[in-house]
Order: structure tokens, then sequence, then C-alpha cells
């Protein structure tokens, strides 16, 4: 039977992903987690090394023990695999032999293999291409992934999704925010997206390249930091803001950068999706959880000066502006496009309740002086927390770190890892394709190391206790430092440019040709 997707193209990048993705969940497993297994042990020989004297006095407060402890607790999480058991889902295509052969010539099992396939003749010709190959007994499921997805029992390590599509797509970016919000990725996991460009040659598709740039642009204006705007980017550079360029001016760059700009809102989505916009919606959704740290949670609570200050500052609101349309961009199809977005970003399928939702949760889990903002409990913690009481080692110590650290408990963000992220573009007949693989850590040897609220105030006051969770805080945000703050924001405790605790940089996307 004839291949219908064997570009050299297509091959080699499946290959150099698929390979990767093993390679990394195996082999390079403890390296590719947020904090690898030594990083509290790694600090605190940086500080008795090359600290001050008070580092040095403070940091051996934290008993060899206590780390020893701690490298238990990770280890009981973040457990050893062999390729034959990682278990893998992904699109199937009407060729699924072709992802097969390099999952199994990488070490896969088979019987580890699930595929899906929506469409009825795509299906048809998926199973009497399998059938017909070397692989006759794997397994391919006729329907969307996403309703597998809400019933299967058990999480994958990687997740491969060849859309086809550009990220605005329908049923696209959704089927990723599922992923999440089910939990259905293994606690270290890989993600592997691609997404396409319409080509130019096709004059109908001229409309749709400049409503995704304007997408891009109006979620990458308000971000503190972007990647260089040069060639296939990679890097940081500081806001437009900081660099005092006009949205008129920014719009204007987005467009003689257009590969770019999308290289950078797919990007940044599958980073901030599970990071922060999926936990954030799932602590509004749920009464309980609100109740358990907020009260008076409406917008009726925000400062007098909030709106102003949204106004001013779109930096330090970048999500509730990228997720909005302050660009005053004047354009019908846009918005059309742009409501599309969002709603597949919400649980809810609700653009309009993703905005109100994100805007919410922003507020009340920032620094914040109102008195009448947090439930008892919290507010009994805030009023005792006194920051020159807390060491700083490079930042303070402050209270939104500890409801970070509360909150993540219970509404389980992915973080991602910049170091393994890779990513490509490739021609596909006359189509650029953006491929990203991104590795994502649930972090639980860090959320978990805490006690829950009711216990909390107590934990932290135990030298040990604070000083490692501190130290392994600081991979967090060496991770996230340049592409989003929203958890975890000034929590180091080595300087951003110290060897081996460095703030980790994106790097260029990288053509397949």
């Amino acid at each position: 039977m004839k291949k219908n997707y064997n570009e050299f193209e297509k091959q080699k990048a499946r290959n150099k992903a698929l390979k990767y993705a093993i390679k990394t969940l195996t082999r390079n497993r403890f390296k590719s987690t947020i904090a690898r297994k030594s990083y509290v042990r790694d600090v605190k020989n940086y500080f008795q090394k090359n600290g001050t004297s008070n580092d040095k006095r403070v940091s051996s407060l934290l008993l060899d023990s206590e780390i020893d402890k701690w490298e238990a607790f990770y280890k009981s999480i973040i457990k050893k695999k062999k390729p034959s058991e990682l278990r893998v889902a992904y699109l199937s295509g009407p060729n699924p032999e072709n992802d097969i052969e390099v999952l199994i010539k990488y070490g896969i099992l088979p019987e580890n293999i699930w595929a899906f396939e929506s469409d009825n003749k795509v299906y048809n010709s998926a199973i009497i291409s399998a059938l017909e190959s070397q692989f006759p007994f794997v397994k391919i499921y006729k329907g969307k992934i996403e309703n597998y997805l809400k019933i299967l029992p058990f999480k994958f390590d990687i997740i491969y999704l060849d859309f086809c599509a550009t990220i605005s797509s329908d049923k696209t970016i959704s089927v990723v925010r599922d992923i999440f919000l089910y939990q259905k990725l293994e606690t270290l996991g890989i993600l592997i997206t691609n997404f396409s460009l319409p080509n130019t040659e096709n004059v109908e598709n001229e409309d749709y390249r400049e409503v995704l740039n304007l997408l891009a642009a109006n979620y990458l204006f308000p971000k503190s930091f972007t990647e260089k705007i040069s060639g296939l980017g990679g890097g940081f550079t500081e806001s437009a803001e900081s660099h005092g360029i006009s949205v008129d001016e920014f719009l204007e760059i987005a467009k003689n950068n257009e590969l770019n700009f999308y290289s950078q809102l797919i990007t940044r989505i599958l980073y901030d999706l599970p990071s922060v916009l999926i936990p954030y919606q799932r602590l509004a959704n749920n009464n309980s959880l609100v109740n358990l740290f907020f009260k008076n949670f409406s917008q009726d609570s925000f400062n007098k000066n909030y709106n102003e200050d949204l106004q001013c500052f779109p930096n330090d609101n970048s999500l509730v502006w990228g997720l909005s349309d302050f660009l005053g961009i004047d354009k019908k199809t846009f918005h059309q496009n742009f409501t599309r977005f969002k709603s597949q970003l919400s649980i809810d399928s609700d653009a309009s309740k993703l905005l109100k939702n994100i805007e919410l949760v922003s507020y009340f889990i920032t620094e914040r002086i109102e008195d009448n903002l947090h439930s008892e409990k919290l507010e009994k913690i805030r009023k005792s927390w006194h920051i020159t009481n807390k060491y700083i080692f490079c930042d303070v110590f402050m209270f939104h770190q500890l409801k970070d650290i509360l909150i993540g408990q219970l509404t389980s963000p992915y973080f991602y890892n910049v170091d393994f992220t890779k990513r490509w573009i490739y021609r596909a007949k006359k189509t650029d394709m953006f491929m990203d693989l991104i590795v994502y850590d649930e972090c639980r040897y860090i959320f978990d190391w805490m006690p829950t609220l009711d216990m909390f105030e107590e934990g932290v006051k135990d030298w040990n206790r604070q000083l490692s969770l501190r130290f392994a805080m600081d991979s967090i945000t060496k991770q996230r430092r340049w592409y989003n703050e929203e958890f975890f924001s000034g929590t180091a405790v080595i300087d951003q440019m110290e060897k081996t605790f460095e703030a980790k940089e994106l790097k260029k996307r990288k053509r397949i040709t």
C-alpha cells in the first residue's frame, strides 16, 4: 500500500523527536526533572563553598539527614524507567505504522502504543495499513483522542499530536488542554506537538496568516520577556514596553517576523497552558478550593486603582492583557478567531469565563495589602509572616510564595523544562510545520514536601523544612525566569547567572531540510 505521509523532512523530524523523547525519559530521566535529585544538596554545597559567612552559617542549619529524606522522597516519585516501560499515545493518520516503526526501533513495546483516529475514512485506511504491516495487533481507536482521555484509567509517558493544522484551528489546542486538565501525562512526561502555518501560495490563506500573526503579537506584547526577534528566536529580550516600542511598532515588527512570532506563540501557549492557565481555572471553578484560601472572591474586591494599574502595567498583568484586546485590533476575522482560540484554552470552552477566572486568580494570588482577601487560616499566616525574619539569600521569602506552594499542591500544575525543550521547523510540501517537544514535570517532590494549610505555618518554621523547600523552589524559578513567572516569582536563592544554577534560555528553533 502506498504510504501517504512519508516525506523525508517529516520522517527526519519524527525520528529526531521520538528518539530524543525516549532517551530523555530513560537514560536522562533524572537530569530532565525540574529539580535534579541532587539539587538541594548542590545548593547547600554551593553556599558552603562560595557563600558569605552568613550564607555558610544559615545553610549549615540544613542537616544532611534532611537532604537524605528529600532525595528519598524524590526517588519515590521519579522512578527509573526502561523504554519497554514507557506508554505512548499518538494521532494515527492513514499510516500508523510510520510512527510505530520508529517507536519500536527505540525500544517501545507494541502493546504500550495507543493510536487514535477520528476521521472515518482515515480510520479505515489506518486499519488496512496496520493489518498489512508487521504490526497487526496494535491498538487503533476510532474517535477523538480527547474523548478517550476522559475515560482511560492510566497516564502516558509520551503523547504525540501531529495536528497538521494551525494552533488556532478548531480542536487542536483544546486537545492539549484536555491532556493536562485530565492529567493524562505522567508526573514526568513529554508532549510532542506539530502545528502548521498556512502556505503563502494560496491567496485565500493571506487573511488567516495575518490573523495568526495578530494573535501572536497580542499574546506576546505584554510579556516581560520574549524570545529574540531575529531569525527563529531563542534566548530572551526584554518586553516591547521596556524598549519603548509602541503597539503600532510592535505590530509592524510582528508582521515582518512572521515565522518568529508564530513560533513563539506556539511555545508560550504550550508553556502557559499547563503551568498557569489550567491551574488557575481549576482553582476558580472549585468553591471548596476557593474557600480554603480566599474570601470575597469576586471582582468587587479589586483595589480601586486596579483598572488603572491594569492599563498602565501590561508586564505585571500579562495573562489578562494577552487574553484581552488591549491592543485595539480592528479586524473582524481576528476577533472571531481570538474568541475560538480562547474557548479552546478554557476548561469550560467559554472564552469570556476564561478571562474572568484568570483575572480573578491573578489578582488574589499575587502580593496584596488588602485585609479582606484571604481565608481565616491563610490570613493568620499572612499576619505572622515577617519577611525580615526569613533569611534572604538571593530573593526575599515572600508570603505569595507560600500561597504558590499551597495552591499548587491542589491545582496540579505541570512545569516545563526549558533545558530539555526541543523545537523544529520543516517544510511539508509547501507548508511550514512547527514541531515542539516539551518535557513536563508535576514537581510533586516540591509541592508535597510541605504539609497542608492547617499545618503549614508550623512546618515552615522548621529550618530544615524551610531551607530544603526554598532550595528546591530555586529550580522552578530558574526554568521559568524568562518565560512566565505567575507561579514562584522571586524564589531564587542563588544568583541566576551562576553556573549550573543559571536561569535557563530557550534555544532557537532548528530548521530541518
